[in-house]
């Protein structure tokens, strides 16, 4: 048995639903019914969602505010007034800075941006920013991706008789700050049809509005895809539409900027929401995590190719300077976290000098995809002995409620269930520490602790085709709210496996239908190929893709978990590097059996293997079995008694070989017993060549008949020489226990040694006992 990482959990959809979707749409039921899991199970409502084409984008004037920012904006470009752009430093706040300065300045404004240090000024607008605005003559000042719960520059703003326009995405505060006009469509009481837009699209809003059809940039669009697959927000309804325009524009040729940063992201490939969400997202935020977001920016406003490819290098450089600052983190991190683990703690508060503010949160979350348990890590500033942290959380767990109940120990904090930022200072780190573990192990359940991976369905591998996987792709762009279909395939047989990658760092496997095969990878699955067995019924979770190469498509799925429900034997019976083998299992909870204690001492295990006797417990799930029993019995008792053996390792070494040789019929010992009567005595050695240059027998063959008849009292040997007995005692052949060993020895290693894997598999799986036989034991 191998255990899967996560806990599988099956979409439940109403199959007659499902039924009718496909007959109406014409589509095949696999798609169907991941449209009904989705939500999309009216026939109309789910043509519009697999025909984006089809979609339009809402009125920009239905959102509150629309009509007051726009005028306002008309205004003060009319005027020739100078209109600064407060932004923010991640990838959906330079997205939409960029948006909007490109839409502003194509209208003839008098525009100028302003972005704060993630390390001087902190998260959002703030007062000095206003107060330096006005120092430059700003009349007119626009947020985007953020301001709607910060009151105090919108009140400075007021003061210096500045007009404040707030465009953000955030959840609004009870009191809402002073501004002239604010763009929020989750604000009360505004009628805009979709809520879950981004900052970006806030800002593609607010842009499609000012811009007359002639002055608009379709290529806007592009820049508010990147924003809002970046931000996570739900990937339905518009922001699919901006999702899927944007990335219609990508891919035939957008602006400089992002035509660079393509290119060092996916190079000459095309370019879906997992390459932006994975490659290029994290570039645009290495700027403002590791320095300052200006550069970013800078990329997204210029329309110079030669200065785009020039800025997209450097956000390159301070991405994989970044990265080497995670992993270093992070390491230092996880050995920290595997003493909280082995201790029994269900979250891990980790703590480290001057370890860099801007990617903690990211180290943050790559412990908890490695532990799966709430995390917080925290940087102390050497100088002052403030710590300032960031955490990450799992589902089940309310990090800002655990900070709460914790508060005591903190000097500030801020968040919501899944992540949060903290303070708190370094000699109150330890108690912290102790608080957050008890809190959490007061929430946090055994089964908490699993991951879970939820199935859009069971399918075999004769279900899947590359006409499947192209028709589920109708479903792209995927993301939030609309995350890639993930498949179960149950227990098929291996074809192949084997380890690729530089190193061995991936799985690659090939499963077994009726009718077809299919390849499977696993990146990051390299280590489980030790514990996979040719004879594996495996079952799979994965997405599908499609496989091209040298001018063939096939259908392949990308592993995420795995799983082998019931026994795993190992076939090692003909291993030529099997003390190297062996050597593996020191580390893997394996119990190594000997039924005769000369093979402990023949692989150099004395004192490690355990030795068979009656009544043998084994602790641990899984055996190897270092030789053959002297009889069937005893492995059929280690078996039975010990029924949490799942895993076999099957070695079964013996020093002489009886199956191969030919072991006498009873014709041969009626012949040879025939002889004895004729001659009456005879020197055996002699005989023996004699014979077995006759009947062309082994001499071999030859001297176990003969020790059969002595056992049995049917001759004598006397100094080499073999004398009838004329009054012996009728006896059959089973009453010598050199026959009957013999025999049960060449039946051992037919069994054992020779079967065919599936054949002892089964005769294994035969002898295990469940419980219950153990309870009425």
């Amino acid at each position: 048995m191998l255990k899967s990482k996560n806990h599988w959990k099956i979409k439940k959809v109403d199959e007659e639903k499902v039924q009718r979707l496909s007959e109406s749409l014409h589509i095949s039921v696999i798609t169907a019914r991941l449209l009904v899991a989705r939500g999309f199970d009216d026939a109309e409502r789910a043509k519009r969602f697999l025909h984006c084409e089809r979609m339009k984008f809402y009125d920009s004037m239905k959102m509150k505010g629309m009509n007051d920012a726009a005028a306002r904006i008309t205004e003060a470009v009319a005027h020739g007034e100078q209109i600064r752009v407060f932004g923010d430093y991640d990838a959906d706040g330079v997205t939409s800075t960029a948006i909007l300065i490109r839409a502003l300045t194509a209208i003839g404004a008098q525009v100028s941006f302003y972005i704060p240090n993630r390390f001087r000024d902190g998260y959002g607008p703030n007062v000095g920013a206003v107060e330096q605005a006005k120092k430059d003559g700003v009349t007119l000042i626009i947020t985007v991706d953020s301001g709607i719960a910060a009151s105090d520059p919108a009140e400075c703003a007021k003061r210096m008789g500045i007009d404040y326009v707030i465009t953000d995405h955030h959840e609004p505060p009870e009191q809402l700050p002073e501004a002239f006009a604010i763009l929020n469509p989750k604000q009360k009481d505004c009628p805009y049809p979709f809520k879950g837009l981004s900052g970006a699209g806030v800002a593609l809003k607010l842009a499609q509005e000012i811009c007359p059809a002639d002055a608009f940039n379709e290529k806007l669009i592009a820049l508010a895809a990147i924003g809002t697959i970046a931000d996570l927000v739900p990937l339905v309804d518009e922001n699919r539409l901006i999702a899927y325009l944007g990335l219609k524009t990508m891919n035939e040729g957008s602006l400089p900027g992002i035509d660079a940063l393509k290119m060092k992201a996916s190079g000459a490939s095309a370019v879906d929401s997992d390459v932006i969400g994975f490659q290029m997202a994290p570039r645009l935020n290495a700027a403002g995590r590791m320095d300052d977001a200006r550069v970013a920016l800078e990329l997204l406003l210029t329309d110079d190719k030669s200065e785009a490819v020039a800025l997209a290098e450097q956000l390159d450089s301070l991405n994989q300077d970044r990265r080497a600052i995670v992993d270093r983190i992070a390491k230092e991190a996880d050995a920290q976290a595997a003493e909280y683990i082995s201790r029994g703690d269900k979250a891990l508060v980790l703590a480290g000098t001057n370890w860099h503010q801007g990617v903690i949160g990211i180290a943050a979350s790559k412990i908890v995809g490695k532990y799966y348990r709430p995390v917080i890590i925290l940087s102390i500033d050497k100088e002052t002995g403030i710590a300032k942290g960031s955490g990450r959380s799992i589902d089940g767990f309310n990090l800002y409620q655990g900070l709460k109940d914790t508060s005591s120990h903190l000097i500030q904090f801020g968040g919501h269930q899944m992540a949060a930022g903290m303070t708190v200072a370094k000699s109150e780190i330890g108690a912290f520490r102790q608080a957050f573990a008890a809190v959490a192990d007061q929430v946090l359940q055994p089964e908490d602790l699993v991951p879970q991976l939820t199935i859009d369905g069971i399918s075999t591998v004769d279900d899947l085709s590359v006409e499947l996987i192209e028709e589920l792709a109708k479903l792209a762009p995927f993301g939030t709210d609309n995350p890639r279909p993930l498949f179960q395939i149950e227990q098929a047989p291996l074809a192949k496996m084997g380890a690729v990658g530089r190193n061995n760092n991936h799985l690659k496997v090939t499963l077994k239908g009726n009718e077809k095969e299919l390849e499977a990878i696993g990146f990051g699955f390299g280590n489980w190929l030790p514990r996979l067995s040719p004879n594996d019924h495996l079952a799979a979770v994965g997405e599908l893709g499609i496989n091209e190469w040298n001018g063939f498509r096939k259908a392949q799925l990308l592993i995420r978990d795995l799983r082998v429900e019931g026994i795993q034997v190992y076939d090692w019976r003909s291993v030529r590097d099997i003390h190297e083998k062996m050597a593996q299992l020191a580390d893997d909870s394996v119990t190594l059996l000997a039924f005769q204690p000369e093979t402990a001492a023949h692989f150099q295990l004395e004192g490690v293997a355990k030795i068979y006797e009656p009544g043998i417990s084994i602790s641990t799930d899984a055996v190897a079995l270092l030789d053959l029993p002297n009889e069937e019995a005893q492995l059929e008792e280690v078996i039975g008694e010990n029924p949490q053996l799942n895993r076999f390792y099957c070695i079964f070494y013996h020093s002489e070989d009886h199956y191969f040789s030919v072991f006498p019929e009873r014709d041969h010992f009626v012949w040879y017993y025939a002889l004895i009567r004729k001659r009456h005595s005879f020197d055996v050695r002699a005989m023996m060549r004699q014979i077995a240059g006759y009947k062309g027998w082994s001499e071999q063959s030859i001297s176990l008949m003969t020790q059969v008849f002595f056992e049995l009292g049917f001759v004598k040997i006397e100094k080499g020489f073999l004398t009838e007995n004329p009054s012996p005692v009728k006896a059959p052949l089973t009453s010598s226990e050199t026959y009957c060993k013999e025999r049960m020895q060449r039946e051992l290693e037919a069994r054992f040694c020779y079967s065919p894997i599936g054949e002892l598999k089964q005769w294994i799986a035969g002898q295990i006992k469940h419980e219950d036989e153990h309870v009425l034991k």
